[in-house]
């Protein structure tokens, strides 16, 4: 009897470990960008940026009830902001573009609706498509790659000058 478990014991051993060493874990590269690309993607991204700064500006004027600068807000410094969007989400990776263009087509369309709002005079709308527009912005920043990449090899001399 004794025998037998230690032969069964062995062989479930043997079988884990074959079925251990068979499967592998599922590895997904992350999108690699040139420093040419890296560097593009940082500029379209500060333009972004700006005018995602610029769109805070919103909410106090539809408090205010002042209409007429939401419409020509809209249309004037975030008017670009359909230009940038595009460029920024073609120069990122093949694999992110549509997710990325996705996600600007939706702040397009909030602001479309904010812009329709501000000429029925609707705060609620206005306000509850501002936030919407907010959250598919962070959205599509999330798809922008970080602007620090990893550095594979610092050569000696420049070891002590970076802090």
């Amino acid at each position: 009897m004794i025998r037998y478990r230690s032969i069964l014991a062995f062989v479930l051993a043997g079988i884990a470990a074959f079925l251990v060493s068979c499967s592998s874990p599922a590895t997904t590269a992350a999108p690699t960008y040139t420093e040419a690309q890296l560097a593009q993607i940082e500029r379209y991204s500060a333009d972004v940026q700006e005018l995602r700064d610029r769109l805070l500006e919103i909410p106090p004027l539809v408090q205010a009830q002042r209409w007429r600068d939401v419409e020509t807000f809209i249309h004037g410094p975030l008017g670009e902001l359909r230009f940038r969007m595009g460029n920024l989400a073609r120069s990122l990776d093949p694999k992110v573009q549509p997710e990325a263009r996705a996600a600007a087509q939706e702040v397009f369309e909030h602001l479309i609706a904010i812009d329709e709002a501000a000429k029925a005079r609707d705060n609620r709308k206005a306000l509850s498509n501002y936030n919407g527009a907010l959250a598919d912005f962070e959205t599509f920043l999330k798809l922008v790659p970080a602007s620090e990449q990893p550095v594979a090899f610092v050569p000696s001399a420049f070891v002590n000058t970076v802090q």
